[in-house]
């Protein structure tokens, strides 16, 4: 058996571990910060300007791509007026994202626990804050639930 194959790399080897740095790596590594977090403000103006074109922004129009991202711009704008980190089209999208998928969860997490059967008293309900309340707002209620009256099995 050959030990020279479980020896440490050379210096010179340039596989991803090694001691020595890709510049380019380390240029991108360093241009790739995590943004701070939305403030509230800034994410109540997101919700209440996302919940006033929603129809526009969501719901299938007719309405162009480009309008679409210029409603988008329009948000991005009202929110860096106010803003310490300036936001672009891509971190506000993400973020209303974020919002509808954690209150889609905490909505489940309710029903779900109104729903369980068994002895005691039932599991308590985790109460949604004035945000999520209004990002409930635009969520149907069948993207919670399901549809009722369907099986999965009937499929």
């Amino acid at each position: 058996m050959d030990l020279r194959s479980f020896e440490r790399p050379q210096e010179d080897d340039n596989r991803p571990g090694t001691s020595q740095k890709d510049p380019h790596k380390t240029q991108e590594r360093e241009k790739k910060k995590r943004m701070c977090w939305f403030s509230a403000e800034e994410q109540e103006i997101l919700v209440r300007e996302v919940m006033e074109h929603q129809h526009k922004l969501f719901v299938t129009s007719k309405l162009p791509v480009g309008r679409r991202e210029a409603i988008w711009q329009q948000i991005v704008d009202k929110i860096n007026s106010v803003a310490e980190v300036q936001r672009t089209v891509i971190d506000c999208k993400k973020r209303w994202h974020d919002c509808k998928r954690r209150t889609k969860e905490k909505m489940a997490r309710n029903r779900n626990a109104a729903l369980q059967t068994g002895g005691g008293s039932p599991a308590p309900q985790e109460a949604l804050d004035h945000m999520e309340e209004m990002v409930a707002a635009v969520i149907p209620e069948e993207i919670v639930t399901g549809i009722q009256g369907q099986d999965s099995t009937d499929y």
